[in-house]
């Protein structure tokens, strides 16, 4: 009895002076599917769907903070059962240490030794992020050094190897980046900065390269290099209501994967660009990004999001509606020129006006690639009007021009879509709250003609319902998938409950198969029937 009270009471005695000097917080997310089989909607013959039935994953994180040592220490365990998480078509299964970290700070120098999430700039050099439901988590397991220099200029190195699931990548990743503050007078501020990073391979990955190189034609041939270097130049300029922002980077060559799934040897180049000005009642944001050759990632065997590197910015609008989302342009490694704009004005108080366009082209134009030559166009306008305290109206439209080829892989060429919309908001009294959507869309060279409604009641603090519908009830006959010739109704009966930190969601759901998109990162989704249950709690 006594060697099991000992080490238990110096447990307890541990925690208490950890307590006291500082405090400990965590949160938990969970969800959990349940697999209903519809064949009608494309929701079928996968092994979620005719084998598991059931699929789970969480993410439990446990943090203990202490200022008064300049102390940070923290980890997170990952769990994953037949999970859809990581590939929508393939359930995945596994459990572990998902991150670890210890920060510590020494004045104006901060270490950190474990797992880390980092960015340069806007990530185009170089970005370590965590999106958990696309099933992207490409933090670096290394050490990282951070310098503040009296808030004018800030220092940060780091190295390490990128993780996978719960395994680490055999590529080395370091890096380096300058960050100034510098005013001007009163109205003027410069953000003048700098990043370099370097990859360097493995063997085994570069055995696995020089064997796709030997199988190529002798013409095409080259020699790959173990590193690639990126540099990255960017600065913000702030004056009066303007602020300009520009980043320019620039890759060595190194081995890249082409259209037609060979490799090629290339550097590459990305130019982005922002301008906008802000006062009240009128707001505007240009926006610009050309792109070539900008693969960049552990090696040029990885595909799809395993291995990322670097983020590249969406210049496309990022809608939140259901049916003026579903065809988002995202970014193209090979070759992209993206335009963008959004107005904002407010003649009147209490009315808003949006107007929006984009238009992503190929850097190529030549005649026999017509079809080829605008991958995506939009044009979108909204008024939103409050009338009254209670009251909230917003009427708006969209068109656009889709390249399903180019961003999905199959389809049509080309898609047209129009998209009118209406949402109202109606608070009831201090408590109860009502919002209704509607939605048309026509798409015919896709899935045809879509109608959306959705229904939400809210009862603050804890209370939240909603029940929505999209039906495809004239469907394109001619559409390559099965189940969107037939008009196809696709459910949502959604519930949350919020107690103080802990919140409850359950929604049962058919969901047409599409882009999902979150931050401008976007991946293709089969179809989805059945019930989802979620659980999010901090502490």
């Amino acid at each position: 009895m006594r060697k099991f009270l000992s080490p238990l009471i110096l447990m307890l005695a541990a925690v208490h002076m950890i307590r006291a000097e500082g405090f400990i917080s965590g949160s938990l997310q969970s969800s959990t599917n349940f697999f209903i089989r519809d064949p009608k909607i494309g929701a079928a013959d996968l092994p979620h769907y005719d084998n598991y039935k059931i699929g789970t994953q969480a993410w439990l994180n446990l943090n203990y903070t202490n200022p008064e040592w300049g102390l940070e220490i923290g980890s997170r365990v990952d769990l994953f059962y037949n999970s859809i998480v990581q590939n929508p078509t393939q359930p995945f299964t596994g459990a572990g240490l998902g991150i670890f970290y210890i920060k510590k700070e020494v004045k104006d120098l901060k270490i950190t030794g474990g797992y880390f999430y980092e960015q340069i700039g806007t990530g185009m050099a170089y970005r370590a992020w965590e999106e958990r439901f696309l099933g992207i988590d490409n933090a670096l397991l290394g050490g990282r050094l951070e310098y503040n220099v009296k808030d004018k200029l800030y220092l940060k190195a780091f190295t390490g190897v990128q993780k996978f699931r719960f395994q680490l990548q055999k590529q080395i990743v370091t890096g380096f980046n300058a960050e100034s503050n510098l005013e001007i007078g009163k109205k003027v501020r410069l953000k003048p900065s700098f990043g370099v990073v370097n990859r360097s391979m493995d063997e085994s990955s570069m055995n696995t390269i020089v064997s796709r190189i030997e199988a190529m034609d002798t013409s095409k041939r080259f020699v790959p290099k173990y590193n690639a270097y990126v540099f990255t130049f960017y600065n913000t300029l702030d004056v009066g209501d303007f602020s300009w922002y520009i980043e320019g980077a620039y890759k060595t060559k190194e081995a890249l994967n082409g259209l037609d799934g060979n490799l090629f040897n290339d550097d590459g180049n990305i130019l982005y660009t922002t301008l906008s000005y802000s006062r009240k009642g009128f707001g505007i944001n240009l926006q610009f990004k050309r792109a070539e050759n900008w693969q960049f990632r552990t090696s040029p065997n990885q595909i799809l999001f395993n291995g990322l590197l670097s983020f590249m910015p969406p210049v496309p609008r990022q809608n939140s509606l259901r049916l003026p989302a579903r065809y988002f342009a995202n970014s193209l490694e090979l070759r992209e020129l993206a335009f963008g704009g959004e107005i904002t004005f407010t003649p009147v108080k209490h009315l808003t006006f949006t107007l929006a366009g984009s238009e992503v082209r190929d850097l190529i134009f030549k005649p026999a690639l017509t079809s080829h030559k605008n991958y995506f166009r939009e044009a979108f306008a909204m008024a939103a009007w409050k009338p009254t305290k209670q009251l909230e109206l917003e009427l708006g439209f969209q068109y656009l021009r889709y390249n399903r080829v180019i961003y999905i892989g199959d389809g049509a060429t080309d898609i047209d879509g129009y998209t009118p919309f209406a949402e109202i908001g109606y608070k009831i009294n201090k408590k109860m709250s009502v919002r209704m959507e509607l939605q048309y869309q026509s798409v015919k060279k896709d899935f045809g003609q879509w109608i959306y409604g959705l229904l939400e009641f809210n009862i603050a603090p804890h209370w939240s319902f909603a029940v929505s519908d999209m039906w495809n009830f004239k469907p394109n006959p001619d559409n390559l998938i099965p189940a969107g010739r037939n008009p196809n109704h696709y459910y949502s009966v959604f519930a949350a409950y919020n107690m103080r930190s802990v919140s409850f969601t359950l929604n049962y759901v058919k969901q047409v198969e599409g882009i999902v998109c979150t931050g401008g990162v976007c991946r293709f989704e089969p179809a989805f029937s059945g019930v989802k249950f979620g659980v999010t709690s901090t502490f």
